[in-house]
């Protein structure tokens, strides 16, 4: 044994020396997955214990960075058509009820494990209705997804998140109920190009 190990010895030099490369190369591999892990961006988006119209949205930063919330954009979704619209502006309050003008806007940084309530759904579809052009969406709404954008506490680069609601019915007024427990985080290179596309689109 002893003389094949001498034999061999430049093999077994090698090989140990590959297989400590590779178990090097997994350690790193797994603790760059654990710091990116750290570092991603998660972004909630949940409807209030309200069962009815006066539901309020909340988005909450969950990730361990600041983020800047840049947008919020509605899709709304009728009977004959959908609609596509930002719904970021309180534009069912008029600029005389705010001393501060920033307060009728959702637009701003969200801490590390804060939240900011956007409004509730009757205003957010009344923001939607206001910037179709009174089409009576409110009427024929059956579902409405929204999706929020921001940036990293670097402003590197754009994060989303979309959540999809359904519209159930209370005394003829339409309630939103999400069609799933988790908020999607929108990850893809392609579709975070596709929403900051989308915002160009719609800039004023």
């Amino acid at each position: 044994m002893l003389d094949w190990i001498a034999e061999n010895s430049g093999t077994l030099q090698l090989a140990i020396s590959l297989f400590t490369a590779v178990v090097w190369l997994a350690y790193l591999h797994i603790l760059w997955l654990s710091f990116r892990r750290q570092r991603q961006t998660v972004i909630l988006i949940n409807r209030s214990i309200a069962n009815d119209e006066n539901a309020h949205c909340f988005v909450t930063n969950m990730g361990a960075e600041p983020i800047y919330l840049m947008e919020v954009m509605a899709r709304v979704v009728t009977q004959d058509k959908t609609y596509v619209v930002k719904v970021t502006e309180r534009e069912e309050v008029a600029f005389s009820e705010f001393e501060d003008p920033l307060a009728r806007t959702n637009q701003g940084p969200i801490k590390s494990g804060e939240f900011i309530d956007i409004g509730s759904f009757t205003d957010l579809l009344r923001r939607a209705d206001v910037r179709i052009g009174s089409d009576g969406i409110f009427d024929r709404v059956l579902q409405m997804d929204l999706t929020v954008a921001a940036v990293d506490g670097h402003a590197t680069y754009l994060v989303a998140a979309r959540r999809q609601f359904k519209a159930q019915w209370n005394d003829g007024k339409p309630y939103f109920v999400p069609k799933r427990v988790i908020t999607h985080q929108i990850r893809s290179l392609f579709r975070r190009r596709k929403i900051v596309s989308m915002l160009e689109e719609q800039i004023e």
